[in-house]
Parts: C-alpha cells; structure tokens; sequence
C-alpha cells in the first residue's frame, strides 16, 4: 500500500468520530426547526466580516520613512523619492520573494538610482563606490537580519537548515491530505462540508489580505533599508570606524575640558558668608552659636583690619567661609568703604537684626550700599539676604519665654509679637518672610538656629552657588587674561632672543 493512501485512511479513520457530533448537531436544529436561523445567522454574521475585510483593504500600511535619517540636502532628497518610486513599483507588481532574482535586481536597481543622483556625470555611477565600505554596509545588514531573525522568529536558534526543509516538505503533505480529506468529506457529509469550506474562505481570505499586507510592507522595508545605505554609501557619510563618535572633537574635547576646568574650581571653591550688622546686633553671638563656642576660639584667622574669617562645617553644606565684621551705626559710609572688597566677594550675607533696636534706616541703607558695590562692578547677580532677628527673648511680655513659638499661627502674646516684628522687618526692608529668621542667641537659651535659621540659608543655596560660580568665573577669566599675556611674552622673548643670537652668529662668521 501506497504511503499516501495510508495516510488518507489514517485520516478518515480518526475524522469520523468528530463528524458525529456534527451531524448530530445539525439534525438537532432541523427538529427544532432553528436549522433555517442558524443559517441565516451565519450568512449576516459572514456578510458583516466581509464589509469589515474590505474596509482593511482601504487602510494605508505604516511604510518605513529613511528621510529623516538622512541628511537634509537636495541630493538626499532626490534620492528618497527616487527610492519611493522603485518601492511603490514592486510593492504593486506582486514580486515572486522566493526567487534570488527579486533581491539581485532591487538591489542594483536601487544602488544605481541612489548613485546617479551623487554622481549625476560618471559614465558608471555605480561602480563609484569603495570597497571598504562596501563591505561595511554587508556587515550592518547582516547585523540587522541577524538581530532581526534571533528576536521576532520564534524558535530560530534552535532548528537547522535541515530541519526547515524537513517541516516544509511535511507541511506540503499534509496540505495535499487535507485537501483529499475535504473530497472526500463532501461527499459523506455535504452540510458539514458546505460549514467547514465558508469558515475556509473567509480565513483564506482573511489570511490572503493580511499576507498581502505583509509582502507589501516586507519589500518595502527592504528597498528602503537598502535605499538608506545606499546613500549613506555615496554620500560620504558613513565612518568606518563607529568609535570614533564616541569621543568629541578636538575642539570640542578643549572646551569640554576648559568648562569641566572651572566646574572643578567652582565646585572647590567654599562659599563665602558675611555677616552683617549694627554695633551690639549680636553678630559675634550668632557666629559663636553656628561655629560652638571651642571652635570659633580655635579657627580664627584674622584678614585686613576690622575682619574676621572663620571656617565653618554643617552637614549638606560644602566648605563654608564666615566673615565677621565690625558693626556699623548711624554713619554707614565709613563701614562701607571698609568692607566694600569683602561684600563684592561674598555669596550669601547674613544681616543681622535686633529686634529691640527700631533704628532700621542703617539696615535699609546698607542694604542699598551693598546693590551699588555690585553695579558699580557691573554685576547684577546680588547674594541673597538671610535676616537674623534677635533678641526675641526680650519683646514683650519681656518675661515670658517659652519656646517654641509658632509664628505663622501665633497662639500667644510672645509669638504675636515675634510674628508683629517680623512684618515690620518684611515692610521696611523689602524682603520676604522667607528670608528672615527669629532666634535667640542668649548662652544656655539658644533657639531657633538649627530650626529656623539653617533651613533659611539652605533655601538661598541654589542662588548662592550661582552667584559663586559667576564670582568664580570672572576670576578664572582675569587669571586666564594674565596667564595667556605671560604665555605669549614668554613665547615673543624666546622668538626675539633665538632670532638674535642667530644674526650675531651670522655677523660674526
């Protein structure tokens, strides 16, 4: 016996129990007298998927677009269209992809369209093309098929050529045993039959459409894949070497380190705070409470006359520089002139405010001072302003102390008349309630420091770092004046002193 007629009774044989259940459901809808509405059912069911297939048809594919990819010129443009056109020609020709021929005759068709438009008066614009790169463009197209292959082919690092044509043999015999099953089934059971060939042309037609689709987008990728390198080819635009976009330019790489330079220097640099106030304000109060008491006895360096500098570390802050200065009363000009150098240098200023002293005019004038140092230099970044206000303790009712005090919602005498003197502060000063800070500096009665007048500052860092780095860089600049005037001084008396020893030599012989 035959192998194929083996199979065919095989088939029959494990078919029949399945056509029972048909037949038998079909008998029931004609004794129930639904045989007729089960039909007609299935006939709207079949004319409603038909309209919807042939809306699909009407839909455009998503076709792959290489222009943006490429650079924007008139060639390149040409070049793209020319591309469309050659894709849109065999999108619609029905092409056989099985035959090499199809890849042979897209391939030089497309490499000639793209190299006459790079090459428009060469004989054979073609062969304009050099072989390194040639083999660059072989090297990323195979990258991509592998790639592409390993990721969307299930099961294709796992079977050999072998076993492909192998599956593909098997599968053509068991289309050709189908198809004598579905004979032979017609004639044993028409009404099964005539159910199970509607159901096979409407997936047949289904999956006519959809591979229709697939083939069409399938060549298209592929022209236009090859369209991309072809201009990458003869434009001159493809590098052999990919590490080489890796680094910058030379130029570049010379800015890049010149910023990352005086990044480097602005971040080692430490921020630079002056405290500022009236005589008896409690500056010094204030720096020995931030500082303790040890260290402020410790790290004192004294700089020019009336100034002390201290270093100070906090957790969240970098290296940080306090400068204390001496106070300043009704005649602020005098304090001014003194400490003008030290105010253009600083980066944040701490001013510091009694809350017992009504005299706010040497406050609202030093304020001014310090906006007129600044432009006076042509700097219009100024330091944010963080206001220290002490000597709450004693407001009144002078013998109520009982911290802590909520000044936003003030729920006692103390802490309303905190809250009043800080508007008052706000008002004549033009700050906001942000920038100022209630503490109370008494020995063994420290309040508000940590709590209040820390988180003010943190809160002025951003605008502080930004001020320092502007301070910074206009003394990187002037460095960089003087260092490249020496360099070229340098340079002109070594020119100067090897052109003259050379015209004694000459002299002399």
């Amino acid at each position: 016996m035959k192998m194929k007629t083996r199979w065919t009774i095989h088939l029959l044989v494990i078919m029949v129990p399945f056509s029972i259940p048909l037949a038998a459901g079909f008998y029931w809808l004609w004794l129930h007298q639904l045989l007729i509405l089960w039909l007609a059912f299935s006939a709207v069911l079949g004319a409603l998927w038909w309209l919807i297939n042939q809306r699909l048809k009407r839909l455009d594919l998503e076709l792959l677009d290489i222009s943006p990819a490429v650079e924007k010129n008139a060639q390149s443009k040409q070049a793209c269209e020319e591309i469309e056109r050659i894709s849109a020609s065999y999108r619609n020709s029905d092409p056989d992809l099985a035959s090499s021929e199809f890849y042979m005759q897209t391939l030089l068709e497309v490499m000639r369209a793209v190299a006459e438009q790079y090459y428009p008066n060469r004989k054979d614009a073609l062969m304009e093309i050099k072989l390194p790169y040639l083999l660059k463009v072989i090297e990323k197209l195979a990258q991509e098929l592998r790639v592409g292959l390993a990721e969307n082919v299930p099961g294709s690092h796992m079977f050999s050529v072998n076993d492909i044509v192998a599956s593909h043999r098997l599968a053509n015999r068991g289309r050709e045993l189908y198809r004598l099953f579905r004979i032979v089934s017609a004639g044993l059971d028409p009404v099964s039959a005539m159910v199970r060939e509607l159901r096979i042309l409407a997936t047949d037609s289904l999956l006519s459409h959809s591979a229709d689709d697939l083939k069409r987008w399938l060549i298209d990728a592929y022209i236009k894949k090859i369209g991309y390198y072809a201009i990458e080819l003869y434009s001159g635009s493809m590098v052999l070497d990919d590490s080489l976009f890796a680094n910058a330019t030379q130029r570049s790489q010379q800015e890049l380190d010149g910023i990352k330079h005086r990044e480097t220097a602005t971040s080692a640099e430490p921020l630079r705070i002056l405290v500022l106030g009236q005589t008896n304000a409690g500056k010094s109060s204030l720096i020995n409470v931030l500082l303790g008491a040890q260290k402020a006895e410790t790290n004192v360096i004294p700089t020019t006359e009336g100034f002390a500098s201290y270093l100070f570390e906090h957790p969240g802050l970098e290296s940080v520089i306090i400068l204390d200065c001496e106070g300043y009363g009704g005649d602020y000009r005098d304090s001014i002139a003194k400490i003008s150098e030290e105010i253009v240098r600083s980066d944040i200023i701490i001013l510091v405010i009694s809350a017992t002293n009504v005299a706010r005019d040497p406050d609202k004038k030093m304020l001014q001072a310090i906006q007129q140092c600044f432009a006076a230099r042509d700097r219009s970044n100024l330091p944010p302003v963080v206001v220290a206000l002490t000597h709450i303790d004693l407001l009144r009712p002078a013998r109520e102390w009982a911290p802590p005090y909520d000044v936003i919602k003030p729920d006692s005498a103390k802490a309303q008349a905190i809250r009043q003197m800080m508007d008052v502060v706000t008002a004549e000063l033009g700050l906001n309630g942000e920038q100022i800070a209630p503490v109370n500096l008494k020995p063994g009665f420290e309040y508000n420091v940590e709590e209040g007048l820390m988180p003010a500052i943190f809160q002025q860092l951003d605008q502080a770092r930004q001020v320092r780095y502007l301070r910074c860089l206009k003394a990187y600049h002037k460095e960089d004046y003087w260092r490249r005037l020496w360099r070229q001084s340098k340079g002109a008396g070594q020119f100067i002193a090897k052109k003259g020893f050379s015209v004694f030599s000459k002299s002399s012989v």
